[in-house]
This record gives structure tokens, C-alpha cells and sequence, in this order.
């Protein structure tokens, strides 16, 4: 094989892996949408963090929608700063969603369902080494949080004509 042949190609540019699109918000049940919502409203301004605040409040009382509130916030802080990868989000009103925040919102989801390995998997796939075991014992602790938003359907929906990324 000659090598030369290869020296001059150009690899050709990459999309950001894990902000491809791999579904869309209208079609996820209410625990996973409110995730994924949650995600994007923590990396978006004080307005849109303002919503997460808002919708606790909406469906717990006020002692544990506090609670909940900082246990996101030590989630968020987490994930970002123990990343595999920059995690990939779309804008908030964006009707589709990406493969990070598909894996945030089912780990989120498997912790709501007891399901401490299924979680970690999905963390593994976010966070680098022993982050992950941390970031689902965190997820565990917010399961009763997403479970009354996904009972009330608090979470802020995306219209379905909605394309911005």
C-alpha cells in the first residue's frame, strides 16, 4: 500500500458526535422530554434556568423543589465538567433531540426505574470513569422530581413545526 496516496487527502469535517439528531421531543414520554428540557434550559440562559426553577416548584412543594433544584445543579455540574466529549445539546425550542441528550434523558429514566446498571450505562456514555457512578447516584436522588413532572406533564413541550438547533 502507498502511503503517499493517503498524505494528501483531506479527512473530511465531522459533526460534533452526539448532537446528531436521533429523534424528536414529540415523540418521548413526559420523564425523558422533561429531561432533556431540563438539559437544555441548564445550558441556555438565566431566563431558561429560570423554567427549571418554575416547573419544580409547579409539581413539589417548596423544601423539595429547592432540593431538587440544587440536586440538578450538582448533576449539571457534573456531567459538563466530567464529559467523555463537549455534551451536544440542542437549542431549547429545537424539536428534535441528540444522541447526549438521549443518553441523559434514559439515564435519567432507568434511575427512575430502579435500574442502577441500565442508568450507568447510559452515564458511561457521558462521563468519564468513576463520574458515572456518581452521576446516576445523583440521577437516583432527582428520580422523585422527574417522576411528578412526568405525572403533571410540566415539562415545557416544543412545538412540532419547530426546527432551530
Amino acid at each position: 500500500m502507498r502511503r503517499e496516496i493517503f498524505a494528501e487527502a483531506q479527512p473530511a469535517p465531522q459533526p460534533q458526535r452526539g448532537g446528531a439528531p436521533v429523534g424528536r421531543m414529540h415523540e418521548l414520554p413526559e420523564m425523558e422530554l422533561a429531561a432533556i428540557v431540563f438539559l437544555r434550559a441548564w445550558c441556555g440562559d438565566a431566563g431558561e434556568r429560570q423554567m427549571i426553577r418554575r416547573d419544580l416548584h409547579s409539581v413539589l412543594n417548596p423544601r423539595d423543589a429547592l432540593l431538587a433544584e440544587q440536586r440538578f445543579a450538582t448533576l449539571m455540574r457534573l456531567v459538563l465538567a466530567q464529559a467523555r466529549s463537549p455534551i451536544m445539546h440542542h437549542h431549547l425550542d429545537c424539536a428534535c433531540y441528540g444522541g447526549h441528550e438521549s443518553a441523559f434523558a434514559q439515564m435519567i429514566a432507568a434511575t427512575a426505574g430502579r435500574d442502577r446498571d441500565e442508568a450507568l450505562l447510559f452515564a458511561a456514555t457521558l462521563v468519564v470513569g468513576p463520574a458515572a457512578h456518581e452521576a446516576v447516584l445523583q440521577a437516583e436522588d432527582l428520580a422523585p422530581a422527574f417522576l411528578a413532572l412526568a405525572r403533571a406533564g410540566r415539562a415545557e413541550p416544543v412545538p412540532q413545526g419547530a426546527t432551530r438547533h
